[in-house]
Parts: C-alpha cells; structure tokens; sequence
C-alpha cells in the first residue's frame, strides 16, 4: 500500500468514526465561528471529493481562484444543504471509494489538500466542537498531528 493510499484510508477512517461520534441533537447544531453544522462540514468535505474526482478525470479542468474558493465552498454549501445526514455520509464513503480507485501511486500535489489534508482539517474541528459539549470523541489526534 502506498503512503498516499495510507493516508487516504487512516485520514478518512478518522474523519467518518469522528462524524459517527457526532449525537444525533448536535448534528444541526452550528460549530463555534463558522455558522456551519457538523452535517454542512461533512457535505463541504464531499463537494472537495468531488472536486479532486472530477479533476482526476479532467486533469485541465479549472480551479476555482484563491479569491474564489468561499465562494466556491457557500456555493457547494447550498447545492448540498438538503441532503440529510446519512446521505452525506454515503456520498462521503462513495467517493473515497472513487477515490482510492483512481488514486495514483505519485497522486498529483493537489490531492491531499482536497482530500486527506482537508479530512484532518475537519476531523480536528468536529473533535474541538465534541469537546465543547464535553462529549468522549471516539477518535485520537495524536496521530493526526504527526502527519505531514
């Protein structure tokens, strides 16, 4: 297995037992500072799957501009806003499995900061938003910190 397989696998399995975690009365419930709910940070993370998918497929497909991307992500925001919980975790499970089948050995530098990078990102903020509610995260950040 590759290292960008590896982190694909451990970086995503972090990401969805973290969600697994997340009580059904707070999953509507917006984190601290973002107005966004643990179900809209999942969903922002399947709209960034999707991105890197169609941009594994069409590798001169554009990106949107730096000075673009929040826009970009309120845009993907309200195109996924009406899908409920379990169906953003099946399009988040769909996808990785898209994913690792396309993955190659050397992927593109782009990939991780839409995928494995973006799961650690998220995952750490679901953890903070757990512990807020003194909830017990099921999931560890020690190793996630010691990714590069």
């Amino acid at each position: 297995m590759t290292r960008a397989e590896q982190r694909l696998n451990s970086n995503h399995g972090r990401l969805v037992r973290t969600a697994r975690a997340v009580p059904d009365r707070l999953r509507n419930v917006p984190l601290l500072g973002t107005g966004w709910t643990p179900r809209d940070v999942l969903a922002h993370v399947a709209a960034w799957q999707e991105e890197a998918l169609r941009h594994l497929a069409q590798p001169d497909a554009p990106w949107p501009a730096r000075s673009e991307v929040d826009a970009w992500n309120a845009d993907a925001h309200r195109a996924l806003r009406h899908l409920a919980w379990d169906d953003v975790l099946a399009r988040l499970e769909a996808n990785h499995v898209e994913l690792g089948a396309r993955l190659e050995v050397d992927p593109p530098r782009w990939f991780g900061t839409c995928t494995y990078w973006h799961y650690t990102e998220h995952t750490r903020a679901l953890l903070a938003f757990l512990r807020s509610f003194d909830q017990s995260a099921t999931t560890t950040v020690a190793p996630i910190a010691a990714q590069s």
